[in-house]
């Protein structure tokens, strides 16, 4: 059962690793300018958080296996979509129909943690490997299928896109789905909310943060999602139980999930303009081309899947405080290391090692520990809630992380001094995702016991 998540994770990985390669690169061959790409991205970063609560409560209300099956579906016709018809619309829908993967991995603890609880942890960290390890090397392989011909690169998904959904049925139809009618109006309130401050945060760098678009977006986003928690603690008919933050392992787990996702995902595009970078023109870089940017990532992408794979034992022998307060540190350390040797390709590359440790460590323990002591038929919906703060963190992160490089700009290129503020602001972020999870309570077997059974 592991054996056959870990490939359907496959397809969320690749999917989520080829896009970077692929879409600044068919500019040209599509007749696309960079704002219209970097619109595409912006979907990608909307949808992604739309999705993230509404597949979870499916799952939770409509069973597991049948939610993740359509869920497959829905990017297998994405990513054949743009492999056969490569357009501009066809690239933007198929983009929305891949961030359905964000409930991949809440679905599948769901039918984890029903069929074999034993296995939760073990099976995250397997799960986590495989999408560490996906993302790293789909980029490479998209990268080397697409260096003629970018659009050639979207065939990359499409076996990956196949075996998910044949794997989909070697897995146990498991739970009971509550059936519980679908509330629309707290439903679309959180989504359009999540609209508007996801665009916000995206788009702040690029219309000004004053601006009128921005204020707007922002504040009918935050409006909306504040109408949404009042109405949703009130109704009959609940989108997401909020209660759940209630509990103080989930509210730490949630909280440090934040700064986790801001202090880590958001850095990789800066990653790649500073290996990128002519140190003759800019001070700083290793004038690395995209496919030697490609395999440094890919590389470092096994010391993701290590750590992943470490996390399950690390959890059951130094503690689940332990562990999350590690990630939070050796990701820390690697910004400073960063900061500290980047005139040196090994010391940035060591930087950049421990950055991968950190980002596996903290993605396997956080999404494990998020459901722990949660009742069963709240699983997906509590994974659901953790997805979420990793995705807001991301959208956060990068935002601070584009208004520094606006900030300390010239001729086009971010300063010495602006890449410095990068890491430390980052570093800083991935110290106060410790002192979250300093908070967290460890789930003794009774109450365990007693929560899942409520």
């Amino acid at each position: 059962m592991i054996v056959a998540m870990a490939l359907i994770e496959s397809l969320s990985g690749v999917t989520q690793g080829y896009l970077n390669p692929i879409l600044p690169a068919l500019g040209p061959v599509l007749n696309i300018d960079d704002p219209t790409i970097n619109g595409i991205f912006l979907i990608s970063n909307v949808s992604f958080a739309v999705m993230t609560p509404i597949i979870s409560r499916l799952g939770d209300r409509f069973g597991y296996r049948l939610v993740l099956r359509c869920s497959t579906v829905a990017v297998a016709a994405g990513v054949m979509l743009m492999a056969l018809m490569p357009t501009l619309l066809t690239v933007s829908i198929g983009v929305v129909m891949l961030t359905c993967v964000v409930g991949f991995i809440p679905l599948m603890m769901g039918i984890l943690r029903v069929t074999s609880s034993a296995d939760t942890r073990r099976g995250v960290s397997v799960m986590i490997g495989t999408l560490m390890i996906t993302v790293g090397f789909g980029g490479l392989l998209a990268g080397l299928v697409g260096a003629h011909d970018p659009a050639r690169g979207f065939w990359v998904g499409v076996p990956f896109a196949l075996l998910a959904l044949l794997m989909t049925f070697f897995l146990p139809d498991a739970g009971v789905p509550t059936r519980e009618p679908v509330a629309l109006l707290p439903m679309i309130c959180c989504s359009l909310g999540l609209v508007g401050l996801v665009t916000a945060l995206s788009m702040g760098p690029d219309w000004g943060w004053l601006s009128l678009k921005t204020l707007l977006s922002g504040l009918a986003g935050v409006g909306l999602l504040l109408w949404w928690t009042r109405i949703d603690a009130r109704a009959e008919k609940q989108f997401i139980n909020l209660r759940l933050l209630s509990v103080p392992r989930v509210r730490s787990v949630s909280l440090a999930t934040f700064f986790f996702g801001f202090a880590s995902i958001s850095y990789f595009g800066t990653n790649g303009i500073f290996l990128h970078s002519d140190a003759a023109v800019t001070g700083y870089g290793f004038a690395l081309n995209p496919l030697a940017i490609a395999v440094v990532l890919a590389l470092s992408s096994v010391l993701g899947l290590g750590s992943s794979l470490l996390t399950g034992r690390a959890l059951t022998t130094i503690g689940e405080r332990t562990t999350l307060m590690l990630a939070g540190i050796i990701l820390a350390s690697g910004f400073v290391v960063m900061a500290v040797g980047h005139g040196s390709f090994v010391g940035y590359c060591v930087g950049f090692a421990l950055f991968n440790v950190g980002l596996g460590t903290y993605q396997s323990a956080t999404r494990a520990l998020s459901v722990e002591g949660v009742p069963l038929e709240e699983t997906a919906t509590a994974a659901g809630l953790n997805e979420l703060a990793l995705s807001v963190g991301i959208a956060v992160g990068a935002a601070v992380v584009k208004m520094l490089s606006s900030t300390f700009a010239a001729d086009g290129h971010i300063l010495m001094q602006g890449m410095i503020a990068i890491w430390i602001s980052l570093a800083l972020a991935a110290l106060v995702a410790t002192w979250f999870s300093r908070g967290y309570t460890p789930v003794t077997a009774s109450v365990t016991t007693e929560e899942a059974t409520a």
